[in-house]
């Protein structure tokens, strides 16, 4: 059983399975700003799930170290017990909360297991920022993959994954983002992305993240290209999406099947 429940509409979530509750990427206050606020810096459009509504948790994953993800702020405020996420975030994470266990992957160490689920960390072939990885979940019956800035899996990254259950749930954006090659180029790669991951993996369900359409200003909002996904209907209507499909628009947790 996975149950799946939005914390905000972009890429914050409660994800449960039989034996762990995580919260993901939380960002729940405030804005995230990228180096300085002349050169990017975004907030919720739409009012977040407030912190009394958060549901209980053993953990949380930080999938990337961009503040959008690793979000200072809200974690203070959550002040969680565990957090797991890439080696990169480790000193900060120390840092700003020196009583939480920090549990570290990286190319080296790219597997732990926390009460009964493995969680896999597929490191991107990128060598310069930006660099966007993704985390695979798996509780031996099935899996889910947060590619949340797109992913496309290499033969080592299917060699790692040996093993690993059925993809049950990919959580992964529909959006195009799109900046110069002088920042950083392709940030989300949009529907294409999502066809090649569900090439490769084969997910039962699709679930759209970090597809808010955030306040934002600075420099990289002038320079970026936003290409939104086309209405659910139209979506719905391509072969394979048809039945995999799964917009989550509100703050109501869903179970996944």
């Amino acid at each position: 059983m996975i149950n799946l429940q939005r914390l905000n509409m972009d890429n914050s979530w409660f994800i449960e399975f039989d034996t762990i509750k995580l919260l993901v990427d939380p960002w729940l206050q405030g804005t995230e700003i990228d180096f300085f606020s002349w050169f990017n810096m975004q907030w919720h459009r739409t009012p977040p799930l407030a912190f009394d509504n958060v549901p209980s948790y053993d953990a949380v994953l930080i999938t990337q170290k961009y503040p959008d993800h690793f979000h200072k702020e809200t974690l203070l405020k959550l002040q969680p017990k565990v957090i797991i996420g890439p080696r990169s975030i480790a000193k900060d994470v120390q840092k700003i909360l020196p009583q939480t266990a920090f549990l570290p992957l990286d190319k080296k160490v790219n597997k732990i297991t926390i009460k009964e689920v493995d969680i896999h960390f597929l490191p991107t072939r990128r060598a310069i920022d930006p660099i966007y990885d993704c985390f695979v979940l798996d509780d031996g019956k099935e899996s889910v993959y947060f590619a949340t800035h797109g992913f496309s899996l290499d033969q080592k990254h299917k060699d790692q994954l040996a093993g690993v259950s059925d993809c049950k749930l990919l959580i992964t954006p529909f959006n195009l983002y799109k900046l110069p090659f002088f920042l950083g180029g392709v940030v989300s790669p949009g529907i294409d992305g999502v066809k090649t991951l569900f090439d490769q993996i084969q997910p039962k369900v699709i679930v759209p993240t970090h597809d808010e359409d955030k306040h934002a200003k600075g420099l990289v909002t002038f320079f970026a290209k936003v290409v939104r996904a086309v209405p659910t209907d139209q979506l719905k209507a391509l072969p394979w999406l048809s039945s995999t499909y799964q917009p989550l628009d509100h703050y109501k947790l869903t179970t996944i099947s």
